[in-house]
């Protein structure tokens, strides 16, 4: 681990960010600046980390033309995940296929209850993989057989999942209110898009916006430090894929607010100079690759 300015230790993919992009707590303080005069939902999830999981997956069901989180689904018993992806709006195509790998959104409209109840039980599946791909190789048949032998766990505890459903009537409401039209209007839309080889995973691809979701807090220096390396390691990595990406946005799902900027004015701003997002995106990617490998995300 090298150290940072600040004597705190820090990876090789954040050196590289650093050294390439010294300007970033320019980017911060505007951010900072700007969502202080948000209007601040008043929310606080019994789970913050699960109500994240909730509200990505929440927005991914919503904003998919065809069946997304399939690594989720295919956890399940195929009639149950044919059930929920049906309960989100999803059906089979003109040709009456039964495989839900390819259903299509019906285009009927959104049903706040029936979209959580699809995505609380995506988010603990989601949590059963992340437990186990720490340690287990074979950690989807592992979840699979779980679910088959417990099939509670994709309720959670009762009085978790009524609090937590609370809470998200209140950030639904405000996602609906414009963010959801935005976000079709960016292009057609891919969750958990997966970069170099699955070593990394955007929330959203819509159509050349890379989009993340933060549900949490905004709140220090660290946060929004972290928010930075994200985003720029998504773009670079997203256009070293080959993805056509023109932006970069954040959904502030607490704050209200959505930020986007174009990736090219963006880098070269916090580069202080032109920046080649070809190369960039290459060395980023060469760094990525000599780490070792995380595992496949959920």
């Amino acid at each position: 681990m090298l150290a940072g300015s600040d004597g705190v230790s820090q990876d090789p993919v954040g050196a590289l960010l650093a050294e390439t992009f010294p300007y970033q707590h320019v980017l911060r303080a505007e951010i900072a600046a700007g969502l202080c005069r948000c209007p601040v939902l008043l929310i606080d999830p019994p789970n913050k980390s699960f109500f994240g999981h909730v509200v990505e997956l929440a927005i991914g069901l919503a904003l998919c033309d065809q069946s997304p989180y399939l690594r989720l689904l295919h956890c399940l018993d195929h009639d149950l995940a044919a059930q929920l992806l049906n309960m989100a709006g999803y059906g089979p195509t003109s040709n009456a296929t039964t495989a839900y790998d390819v259903w299509r959104r019906s285009g009927s409209a959104l049903q706040p209850a029936r979209i959580f109840t699809v995505a609380s039980r995506l988010a603990h599946v989601r949590n059963l993989l992340n437990d186990l791909d720490r340690n287990c190789s074979d950690s989807k048949d592992v979840v699979q057989h779980l679910l088959e032998q417990y099939p509670r766990l994709l309720s959670g505890r009762i009085k978790e999942t009524y609090h937590t459903r609370r809470v998200f009537r209140t950030v639904w409401a405000s996602y609906s209110s414009g963010f959801h039209s935005a976000f079709r209007s960016y292009g057609p839309a891919t969750a958990q898009l997966s970069l170099l080889d699955g070593r990394r995973h955007a929330d959203f691809l819509l159509g050349t916006t890379v989009l993340e979701v933060k549900s949490g807090r905004l709140d220090e220096d660290r946060y929004l430090d972290e928010l930075i390396r994200q985003i720029l390691t998504y773009a670079l990595l997203a256009h070293h894929d080959g993805h056509r990406v023109t932006h970069v946005a954040v959904y502030a799902v607490r704050y209200q607010r959505l930020l986007r900027y174009r990736i090219d004015e963006l880098a070269n701003q916090l580069a202080g100079t032109p920046i080649d997002l070809a190369a960039t995106g290459a060395d980023l990617a060469a760094t990525i690759r000599a780490r070792p490998r995380r595992r496949a995300a959920a």
